[in-house]
């Protein structure tokens, strides 16, 4: 086959059309036709087309990846699973979860880390929740482990859950009908336990709050 006209598509400027013989033989992206050094007049074989496929999957699936991180930092499951999504073949998928590896933009341990490090200052959570919420991001149980020993090391999650809980009691203070004292110790104690703090952290809580006690129902 001879390549007999290289058109740039007129609703993607970023991509071409080649035509073989005077038929559309097939469409590629500029960066893969640069690469391939094709030109007007050029000989093109089947086995070349079929590398220029393969070569022009692999650039969309790594562009559709990389614009997932670009919205925010991914664990390597998540990539995996979008990109299925997509209906890229498994080969593809593996050949770019390792460039994203080599290239450092993809770390499921970094992820990890950063994950809970962004989450006890934008949205605080309890270290059950915290590992519920990147087991459920794909990220596997032993770097999970080790992100949450070594994040929380040092971290006075009391002093954490107290700060979620006076946020929860002050909004439970300005409703149009607030509880009483027991009745919010109660919704407050149900509350932190939804965030996955655990009952020992709880209690420290509620005490340092002052409200009386009663019958609680985190203990029913």
């Amino acid at each position: 086959m001879r390549i007999t006209k290289i058109e740039t598509q007129k609703k993607s400027p970023g991509r071409v059309s080649l035509f073989a013989d005077g038929e559309f033989l097939i469409g590629l992206s500029k960066e893969i036709l640069l690469r391939a050094a094709l030109r007007v007049g050029d000989e093109i074989s089947r086995p070349q087309v079929d590398t220029l496929i393969a070569q022009e999957t692999l650039l969309s699936a790594k562009n559709a990846a990389l614009r997932l991180l670009a919205v925010r930092p991914r664990s390597e499951r998540e990539i995996l699973d979008r990109l299925r999504e997509k209906e890229y073949d498994e080969r593809t998928i593996s050949a770019i979860l390792g460039e994203l590896r080599m290239a450092g933009l993809v770390n499921d341990a970094e992820f990890a880390r950063s994950f809970i490090r962004n989450t006890l200052i934008l949205r605080p959570l309890g270290e059950l929740q915290l590992r519920r919420k990147l087991l459920l991001l794909g990220v596997p149980r032993p770097i999970v482990d080790d992100a949450v020993g070594e994040t929380l090391t040092g971290v006075d999650m009391v002093d954490v859950a107290r700060k979620t809980a006076l946020v929860y009691q002050r909004r439970l203070q300005h409703s149009p009908a607030p509880d009483d004292p027991r009745k919010m110790r109660n919704k407050i104690s149900l509350h932190l336990a939804r965030k996955g703090y655990p009952w020992s952290i709880i209690t420290a809580v509620l005490k340092s709050l002052h409200l009386p006690e009663g019958d609680n129902a985190y203990d029913e």
